[in-house]
């Protein structure tokens, strides 16, 4: 075995690099960015150096998750678009309220269709959204503050979170 076959190469470095802005986590579209084909990927998450997530999303296990991971993980989830969290997950991201949502709110392009089922974790709404509709939050998409409250207030979220 050679001394440099474990040494990271510069392409990884630019995935990790990426996925470090992402909570450790990327997808492959992220990484055919960067020079990988699909199957690279799977074989190296096969031989561990990543832990697939879900499909098409992955994890590089030296890169520590952080407390937001898990919502960038429902951005990535939906395979060929990223998803934009909203509805209470956004009102919730903003923290200005004590909501605490049992689902996360991600929405989607209305013609999107998940090829696979939605976890049970997860609430999809299809519709199209603004540029000026969407913002980041610690590199995740998410609703504006003011697309939130309205949303929260058409899905008749308590009136105390809301004016909180």
């Amino acid at each position: 075995m050679r001394y440099f076959e474990h040494m990271p190469t510069d392409r990884f470095a630019e995935l990790a690099e990426l996925a470090a802005d992402q909570h450790g986590l990327f997808t492959l579209v992220d990484a055919r960015t960067v020079g990988y084909a699909d199957n690279t990927v799977a074989q190296m998450a096969r031989r561990g150096r990543l832990e697939r997530v879900s499909q098409g999303t992955y994890r590089i296990p030296f890169l520590p998750p952080g407390p937001l991971a898990g919502y960038m993980e429902a951005a990535l989830w939906p395979v060929g678009v990223r998803g934009v969290l909203s509805h209470a997950t956004a009102l919730g991201l903003w923290d200005v309220s004590d909501v605490n949502p049992d689902k996360i709110h991600i929405k989607v392009p209305r013609d999107h269709r998940p090829q696979r089922e939605v976890p049970k974790a997860y609430v999809i709404h299809r519709e199209d959204l603004g540029e000026t509709e969407v913002t980041v939050i610690e590199g995740i998409p998410v609703v504006t503050l003011e697309r939130a409250i309205r949303e929260c207030a058409a899905d008749r979220l308590g009136l105390d979170l809301i004016e909180q």
